[in-house]
């Protein structure tokens, strides 16, 4: 799964958003025909946002985290706080998903949030935290991905 795009949505007094068509088409057929709804999990993020997984990436990632030797303390502590927060969801008839009061608490999200696809899972911002994590210095984001992609053993290799 490849998703990309940044989309803004409104979420309703409920705490209601729809899905945007073009990051619906990138998700593929419902996973129980036209009748179902997509399957996430939706949890905290690692920073002030939320993440959005779909059903199938869920799985696998919680695949690894029960292998976690839970006998570890670090290993024990990272599931839970990783687990905290985390409720299975899905689109109803008019592809919008429902997000917890408290959730939206954490990620700061109000009337509006900006949906932010990053390879297979989504990100939740709320616009003012968006619009500051975006605003990264041009040369901070040239070292970054220096440090990242750099190549050799450390990286990933050339990226044209």
């Amino acid at each position: 799964m490849q998703l990309i795009g940044e989309y803004p949505v409104a979420l309703d007094d409920k705490g209601r958003m729809r899905l945007p068509t073009a990051l619906l088409r990138q998700l593929g057929d419902k996973p129980n025909g036209e009748g179902s709804g997509y399957e996430f999990v939706v949890n905290r993020g690692f920073e002030k946002c939320l993440t959005l997984y779909p059903k199938p990436v869920w799985d696998g990632i919680a695949a690894k985290l029960s292998r976690l030797n839970r006998f570890n303390d670090r290993n024990r502590a990272f599931i839970r706080s990783f687990y905290l927060g985390a409720y299975p969801i899905a689109s109803d008839s008019a592809d919008r998903i429902l997000l917890q009061k408290h959730l939206m608490d954490y990620a700061g999200l109000g009337k509006d949030a900006v949906l932010v696809a990053m390879d297979d899972r989504i990100e939740i911002w709320s616009p003012d935290e968006h619009a500051r994590v975006a605003a990264m210095d041009v040369n901070d984001f040239a070292d970054l991905a220096n440090n990242v992609m750099g190549g050799g053993l450390d990286g990933v290799g050339d990226v044209e």
